[in-house]
């Protein structure tokens, strides 16, 4: 499934412009920086294959048992080292014996460093080496496949018994005459056998490995989220093997939230929900959108059943802004979103797409027409599932028989003197004018009132 940083922003996913990032406490479970970075990259490729996805489903289960046993803080102090040591304009000590005693002799400080970094070079090999032992016992996952080749590429590397030899021994001679074979370039004579795996220094599978750990720790802050998730794993069907269901579906912030179920019957393309402010309209649609990109990541989502078609795409238009610096007034920005999300529809594919108050840049009788219009493309599509939350329940009025739609509002009990909202969804259009009952509970419409018969 594709997506772009505009939906995952407004869904939560990932970090906006200024680094709010509301779904880090779950999501966030990386033990340094460059975790971090990484988790963030993953989030921002889901999986676009069904049967990739039933693989992550069963490995990450895995590795939520295997994550609290690794030796984090050692494994980035030790990769930070040996990350530095690689990158360093320190020369690589000769590999002739009476060049390196003079080396040795000449550069007595540079020698003692170089010893050093060859054993933390050790060090990081012997942490890494029951983590391949653990990641060759997971479900194969394209992820854990390569990890499991980078982590293997380093720690049995062919040099590697010179090194742990040399670190044994320990002393600096026998350390520096390794160090060609560590950071050393690859042979320049054209011999087959002297460009053989046999006599490649292991930079580059060191450097690959220092890549790998956060990867890893990204991939093991995925499963920690999912175990934490408070719900079930999803069931996976293509595109035209079903709906989209969920029964009890919260958003992962609210867990003891009230919970709501969502069903579309077959044919039901777009979903109108209706519904005044502060109702739960955008809670329940970023609910969905979380937790069907996150079933496209192969996590468990925050309800008690799900049934999750794998899609093309997954497109938000939830908090689109003007953009004065390219003259885009907000009416023209969402115009050019709502362009993106219909050509992919037009495309053919399969497409997940949420809107909140769509249109709410113009005028309520072009806001209207244009929602009309969209309701009536989008319920048509070839492909794809559509929800569209808003304030204009003329048009659901106007589009509710229609085939292809089905409406639904937030519920709120106005029996009291003071309505109270339920956050629960429920079938029908929402006629409720909260707006004018706030302006009156405020006292102001009585003021407004007054001066007007003055």
């Amino acid at each position: 499934m594709r997506t772009d940083r505009t939906s995952l922003v407004d869904l939560g996913l990932l970090p906006d412009a200024s680094g709010t990032w509301p779904l880090a406490t779950w999501l966030d479970q990386t033990h340094a920086p460059a975790g971090h970075e990484a988790l963030k990259r993953l989030i921002a490729e889901p999986l676009e294959d069904l049967e990739a996805i039933r693989a992550r489903q069963r490995l990450l289960p895995q590795l939520t048992s295997m994550t609290t046993q690794v030796p984090w803080a050692d494994l980035y102090v030790l990769a930070t080292q040996v990350e530095r040591f690689l990158a360093s304009n320190y020369v690589v000590v000769p590999s002739a014996r009476t060049r390196r005693l003079l080396f040795m002799a000449q550069y007595r400080e540079i020698a003692a460093h170089v010893a050093a970094q060859l054993r933390s070079v050790e060090a990081l090999l012997a942490r890494c080496e029951p983590l391949l032992a653990r990641l060759l016992s997971l479900p194969d996952d394209a992820a854990t496949l390569a990890m499991v080749s980078t982590f293997d590429a380093a720690v049995r590397h062919a040099q590697r018994e010179r090194l742990r030899a040399a670190v044994d021994r320990g002393s600096h001679e026998a350390l520096l005459a390794v160090d060609v074979a560590v950071r050393g370039e690859m042979p320049s004579d054209r011999s087959t056998e002297s460009r053989s795996e046999v006599h490649a220094p292991m930079r580059p599978a060191l450097e690959a490995l220092i890549g790998a750990i956060p990867r890893l720790d990204a991939l093991c802050s995925l499963a920690t989220a999912s175990a934490n998730a408070s719900g079930t794993v999803p069931r996976m069907v293509p595109p035209t093997g079903g709906t989209l269901s969920f029964d009890d579906l919260r958003h992962p912030l609210l867990p003891r939230g009230v919970g709501n179920d969502v069903h579309l019957a077959d044919g039901d393309q777009v979903l109108f929900l209706t519904g005044p402010n502060m109702a739960g309209k955008s809670t329940v649609l970023r609910a969905i959108g979380i937790a069907v990109h996150c079933a496209h990541l192969g996590m468990a989502v925050t309800a008690r059943r799900a049934d999750i078609p794998v899609y093309d795409q997954l497109l938000a238009s939830i908090t689109v802004r003007d953009n004065l610096a390219r003259g885009e007034s907000l009416y023209l920005s969402e115009i050019r979103r709502v362009r993106l999300i219909v050509d992919a529809v037009d495309r053919g594919h399969a497409v997940l797409a949420l809107f909140d108050e769509v249109f709410r840049g113009t005028n309520i009788m072009d806001a209207t027409d244009a929602t009309v219009l969209l309701v009536d493309g989008l319920s048509r599509a070839a492909h794809g599932t559509f929800f569209i939350a808003s304030h204009l329940a003329e048009v659901a009025r106007a589009r509710g028989q229609a085939r292809g739609v089905t409406c639904w509002c937030m519920g709120i009990d106005t029996s009291g003197n003071t309505p109270q909202f339920t956050y629960r969804m429920e079938r029908g259009i929402s006629e409720v004018r909260l707006g004018m009952m706030l302006l009156d509970a405020e006292g102001v419409g009585q003021i407004l009132r007054r001066l007007a018969v003055q």
